[in-house]
């Protein structure tokens, strides 16, 4: 898990390192499930399933061209894992994703490569 720092708020966890307006902050931070009222809360006020998404919302808003993620819907509810979708499908950069959840890649992703007898495959 990326590191938090428990005696900031949630949203000045991604404020401090994400050049997106507060909005935008705000909006991803409740479609992941944690509302204003969670997004004031100091980080050590929240449970260990909303760490992992402000974990998740500050890669995501980081000012980066690529985002590795490594099963991502881990501890996700359906509406996080779709705001999720929605998020990587209007992503300007790259993402490199690993996922058991064939549903939740095919959804987010514009094209798919696969490791196939050590050679990279683009899966058609």
């Amino acid at each position: 898990m990326i590191n938090l720092d428990e005696e900031k708020t949630a949203f000045e966890n991604i404020s401090c390192t994400s050049l997106q307006d507060k909005m935008t902050i705000l909006n991803l931070l409740g479609m992941l499930g944690l509302p204003y009222d969670k997004a004031q809360q100091k980080v050590a006020n929240l449970s260990g399933g909303e760490r992992v998404r402000l974990s998740l919302a500050k890669v995501l808003l980081a000012d980066a061209n690529l985002l590795i993620l490594d099963e991502p819907t881990n501890f996700l509810d359906m509406a996080a894992i779709e705001a999720l979708e929605t998020f990587l499908k209007e992503y300007e950069g790259s993402v490199l994703l690993v996922s058991h959840d064939q549903q939740f890649v095919e959804t987010s992703v514009h094209s798919q490569w696969e490791i196939v007898q050590a050679c990279l495959v683009k899966k058609s």
